[in-house]
């Protein structure tokens, strides 16, 4: 019997012509890459509708309106809602078990149905460490229907913050080898927070925290609707700082306590922080990540060290290009970069 590693590795082409997708709670963020003489290239950028993954209908009929400009052979998708579960796992090496049965049995899955993929991303004598991630396969046949006439067809489906850190290996190159570093993809309603010692995957933490939890505490403050708190929080007409806080403070706990575990055992001091992600533009979210941590997070563009053709960013998206993160991760993946 072929290992499911084996297995995969027959579906790992090299895509010339994609588009990655990243379908969030606030919109679907798409960045079509074309590989020219070799090296892929951003040569459309958009955002979609919000798409609603709630429907279980096996025959819905939604299908997902892709512009032309958008519309490559196949499509990448990163999704952050529905249920992914993300883990670093560590096990001994040379015990007579697979990799395989040790990322089964130390994801824990039970007995629901999930779309299972791991990476090994170190390994000596003594212990392999690999990165899992897992996802209903309902929610993957949903994401699935939504291509089912037409192109893209889909190629690869994957957790939003996971695609984000292929974006930021590609961005960053090699700056991230010689430091220790954490990585923040800030979305609507999840955040992945990624630990990084010398380039090797030091922790990675999920959190179910977001801009939308930020908002409705604004809401319920104030008693004003959704879109009144959403301009309060961007044009700061209001000192919301103490709501703010109070909304953030759980996730800046576990923020410090998984940064000072790396630090100790790990041995070294974090001296590089990096955010992206769509909740990267909240003045005050960033303010809150300084404040907590006692250093300046640094806005990264996932678009860096990528030809960008001219027009493909739309104007009104300049200045917005970290929101891109998980989509240009999720097409550089399949085409074999990064």
């Amino acid at each position: 019997m072929r290992r499911l590693t084996d297995i995969i590795k027959v579906f790992h082409r090299n895509y010339p012509d994609i588009v990655g997708l990243d379908i969030g709670v606030s919109g679907t963020k798409a960045v079509r890459l074309k590989k020219i003489h070799g090296v892929p290239a951003v040569v459309a950028v958009g955002i979609l509708p919000a798409i609603s993954l709630q429907d279980s209908g096996e025959s819905s009929g939604l299908n997902l309106q892709i512009p032309k400009a958008l519309r490559a052979p196949y499509a990448a998708i990163a999704v952050s809602k529905g249920g992914g579960i993300v883990k670093l796992l560590t096990f001994p090496a040379h015990t007579g078990k697979s990799n395989d049965d040790h990322v089964l049995e130390l994801m824990g899955l039970g007995e629901d149905v999930y779309r299972l993929g791991y990476e090994c991303i170190f390994e000596n004598r003594n212990e392999v460490r690999v990165l899992a991630s897992a996802l209903p396969d309902t929610v993957a046949r949903k994401i699935c229907r939504l291509f089912s006439v037409g192109l893209p067809a889909p190629c690869s489906i994957e957790i939003s913050g996971l695609a984000s850190l292929t974006a930021f290996g590609h961005a960053r190159g090699n700056a991230n080898e010689v430091d220790c570093s954490v990585v923040v993809d800030f979305g609507a309603e999840v955040t992945l927070v990624a630990f990084f010692n010398k380039g090797i995957l030091s922790l990675v933490r999920k959190f179910d925290f977001g801009t939308t939890h930020i908002l409705k505490q604004l809401q319920k403050s104030l008693g004003v609707d959704q879109d009144v708190a959403l301009g309060i929080l961007n044009d700061g007409s209001f000192d919301v700082t103490k709501v703010v806080h109070n909304a953030m403070e759980p996730f800046l706990q576990q923020l410090i306590i998984s940064w000072d575990f790396v630090e100790r055992r790990e041995n070294a001091h974090i001296s590089k922080f990096y955010v992206c992600g769509g909740g990267v533009g909240i003045q005050l979210w960033v303010q809150e990540l300084e404040l907590a941590t006692g250093q300046v997070p640094v806005k990264w563009d996932p678009f860096a060290g990528l030809p960008v053709y001219p027009k493909s960013i739309p104007d009104e998206l300049k200045g917005q290009e970290s929101r891109f993160a998980s989509a240009v991760g999720a097409a550089l993946a399949m085409m074999k970069v990064g």
